[in-house]
């Protein structure tokens, strides 16, 4: 029996051939569950029986290669051309939307919603998270199960994760749920199986001893950026900024003149490979001549300004070190023995004032800055890591400053281009920077409660050709998706998060106690 196919059938086809060959084990069930080939109008006049009452749906689809399908042969025109994806053809399904596997480099984002109804599984591929993912979503609209659920695929691709935890809300990621919850789709305790044996979460607790505390260097290893004049330049001037607040703080020219000898002695310090505050401010404090900037008195003005830091040292909770200084390596687990995948969370009930919250986060960034230029991701993956901070709004506000927001802006800027992906969420998007939405990639927009953030995220929608008229009302775990190969932001309704995630988080003693029983 013959057939002419018309183009967007013969697309179609030549797609699902395509899905057919990655032998993904939920091919079948897409296949039953959505239909595609049986409601083709070439397949409806050639076989009308397995077409009939979606019978074709219920016993498994039609299939479609040339050895199982029914058809023995269908007419081509010559002049065809390959399938190839084309704004009309965007939100039809793609070999992308259908990998499930994500150690095959796709990671699942929920199921696209046509009108009420939930449809195919929409798939991010894993690089596209090294662009950074933003989240702006109202209290109650999911986002806090949303980064979870990405901070769980990633590690099932074997992407490691830095989760900033400000609200205790991230600290059970290593949890199982004590009952299967009924939201989980078919493969999700499977999933979930999985990721509790491959995932490795550890609590970390800077600023509390006896809890699981982190260190790090307040000055990073800026050497190897010494052969890159523009990027020592930044990484200088993030550290300077830092170090200047205690320094040589104010306005006056003799302030002006300190930070510029700070300057000048930080890159030296680069150049000559010496790394970490306690030797800078030995440098400092006995500056050779040609590391002032040629600025006079620059040795008296280094001198005062290593015993405002020696000062500083004795009181700061990030300033004063007790043992090692930990490295991003080891908090991504990068070189470890285990085969698991790390996810360290950072939780900040040590640090309770914003302020230093903020001065930890400027440390971890100035930290990474340096760390990921000499740490790359591998060629054979398109991921380093990631780094998740929730309510980024406190980090990298709109329209003021904040010891943080520089270094965070700088970093995003840099990172994407050696394999690190950052997640920015928050529940306020009028007060987020506009520069790390526009930074980002990937958007993800739920549910907002106030005005001020309803228009924001109706604004964001329309700016990438969607209108965005039903945020106030999306409802829990509903989204509009955006990125750069998606055309228009559409809704999609995302999965439940795989470890537990409980109606409250848990007390500050109880973090404690669990950063206590997985120290590294």
């Amino acid at each position: 029996m013959f057939a002419r196919l018309t183009d967007d059938e013969l697309r179609t086809m030549q797609a699902l051939q395509e899905l057919e060959k990655l032998n993904d084990p939920q091919f079948e069930a897409w296949l039953k569950s959505c239909k595609p080939v049986s409601k083709l109008q070439f397949i409806k006049a050639l076989a009308p029986d397995l077409c009939k009452n979606d019978i074709a749906g219920e016993t498994g689809e039609i299939k479609v290669s040339s050895q199982k399908t029914k058809i023995k042969s269908v007419e081509k025109n010559k002049n065809d051309a390959p399938f190839e994806e084309t704004n009309q053809q965007k939100t039809k399904i793609k070999p992308d939307e259908t990998k499930i596997n994500p150690h095959k480099g796709f990671l699942p984002v929920g199921r696209r919603m046509i009108g009420s109804k939930a449809r195919q599984t929409i798939f991010l591929p894993l690089q596209d998270l090294s662009k950074h993912t933003v989240i702006l979503a109202g209290s109650g609209s999911g986002k806090t199960v949303m980064v979870r659920r990405l901070v769980e695929e990633a590690a099932l691709s074997g992407t490691p994760s830095l989760v900033i935890d400000c609200a205790n809300d991230l600290a059970m990621l290593g949890d199982a749920w004590p009952v299967r919850p009924s939201a989980w789709e078919a493969q999700d305790a499977a999933k979930a199986q999985k990721y509790h044996q491959q995932a490795e979460v550890i609590i970390w607790t800077p600023g509390i001893e006896k809890g699981n505390p982190l260190k790090l260097e307040p000055l990073p290893d800026m050497s190897a950026l010494k052969h890159d004049a523009d990027e020592l330049e930044q990484a200088v001037g993030m550290v300077r900024d830092a170090l200047q607040v205690i320094a040589a703080p104010g306005t006056s020219q003799k302030a002006q003149k300190k930070r510029g000898v700070l300057h000048a002695a930080l890159e030296y310090s680069a150049h000559q490979g010496q790394n970490g505050l306690t030797d800078f401010i030995e440098l400092l404090a006995d500056l050779p001549p040609d590391a002032g900037g040629g600025i006079t008195n620059s040795e008296k003005l280094a001198l005062e300004m290593a015993d405002s830091l020696r000062a500083q040292m004795q009181t700061d909770i990030l300033l004063k070190q007790h043992g090692a200084a930990l490295d991003p390596a080891q908090l991504f687990g990068i070189g470890e023995t285990s085969s698991q995948t790390r996810i360290s969370v950072i939780n900040f009930v040590g640090l309770p004032a914003l302020a230093s919250q903020q001065q930890f986060l400027n440390q971890l960034a100035m930290t990474l800055f340096t760390w990921i230029k000499k740490n790359p991701a591998p060629p054979d993956s398109p991921l380093r890591g990631l780094l998740v901070i929730d309510e980024a709004k406190d980090f990298i506000p709109s329209g003021k400053s904040a010891p943080c927001k520089d270094s965070m802006l700088r970093l995003a800027a840099q990172a994407r281009k050696y394999g690190l992906g950052l997640i920015f969420a928050t529940q306020a998007p009028k007060s987020i920077d506009h520069n790390i939405i526009a930074n980002c990639n990937t958007h993800f927009y739920g549910q907002a409660n106030s005005p001020a953030a309803i228009e924001v995220v109706k604004e964001q929608i329309r700016l990438r050709g969607g209108n965005g008229k039903d945020v106030p009302r999306l409802g829990t775990g509903k989204f509009y998706f955006y990125s750069e190969k998606t055309g228009v932001p559409f809704k999609i309704i995302a999965p439940l998060c795989l470890s537990y995630h409980p109606p409250t988080p848990p007390p500050e003693e109880e973090i404690i106690r669990r950063a206590c029983k997985r120290k590294v």
